[in-house]
């Protein structure tokens, strides 16, 4: 199969050229400055000179703060997958920021999405899903090349820095090799890509720590933040396939 894969300068698209090579597929790389998924002219080009069997559509505004006065957000996150789903197979990568209440949650689950980053993913999920695509909901996700928390905490933490990381938030560390290579095996339907184990990041971080043998970790609730926009309080899934974190401090310590 031929899969398009949008977003690909982002840490999950990362991993998947990192994975190009073994899988099955013939993967095509769309980095933003290659194509603005938000450009109908520009998707119709990028359709047209790759015809793919299947997108895979990994971009996203994800600072999910901004999601809620940056306009161009609602764009990368609705109306664009939503608009490539209606032209060819989509497989939408999405949040378990989709989520309220208490966890873990199943992919048939009722959304419930609080705040606007993740009313726009539940809303790109409806669309896809209406337009006959699938939904692959991932979360926590860490790894080389990202600079989400977990994927700088190595580099931050060498450097002798004093990281803050949350301790009353349970999440599941998902390493992002392991994410690449479950999202190739292309599942149709609502699936969730997620990693064995639960810790509070201010846990994980203790752990990378103990193998790095410098910097400090202090503990801080997600109310000292300052954060503008609701966060879930569990959002965890299920069923949780992937490695278990703990077998993925090694990898994060070397690569990162």
């Amino acid at each position: 199969m031929r899969i398009l894969i949008s977003g690909a300068g982002g840490l999950v698209g990362t991993a998947l050229r990192a994975r190009a090579a073994e899988s099955p597929h013939a993967l095509t790389f769309l980095a933003r400055s290659e194509c603005d998924v938000t450009d109908p002219a520009q998707r119709n080009e990028a359709l047209r000179r790759h015809r793919p069997d299947a997108v895979l559509f990994c971009a996203a505004r994800t600072a999910v703060d901004a999601c809620a006065s940056d306009p161009s957000a609602e764009a990368v996150n609705v109306t664009a997958p939503i608009a490539w789903a209606a032209e060819v197979e989509t497989w939408l990568l999405s949040s378990n920021f989709v989520f309220g209440g208490a966890g873990p949650h199943a992919p048939a689950a009722r959304l419930a999405p609080a705040g606007v980053y993740a009313d726009q993913k539940a809303r790109a999920e409806a669309g896809v899903l209406a337009a006959g695509g699938h939904v692959a909901r991932v979360g926590w996700v860490y790894g080389p090349g990202g600079r989400t928390f977990g994927s700088t905490l190595a580099a931050r933490l060498r450097a002798g820095e004093t990281v803050r990381a949350l301790h009353d938030v349970l999440v599941q560390p998902t390493w992002s090799p392991d994410l690449a290579e479950a999202l190739l095996g292309m599942p149709r339907g609502v699936h969730h890509h997620i990693g064995r184990g639960e810790a509070s990041w201010y846990g994980f971080a203790l752990a990378v720590q103990a193998r790095i043998g410098r910097g400090a970790v202090v503990p801080v609730r997600l109310a000292e933040l300052g954060l503008t926009e609701p966060r879930p309080r569990d959002a965890r899934l299920a069923p949780a396939t992937l490695a278990p974190w703990w077998e993925r401090v090694e990898d994060l310590v070397a690569t990162t």
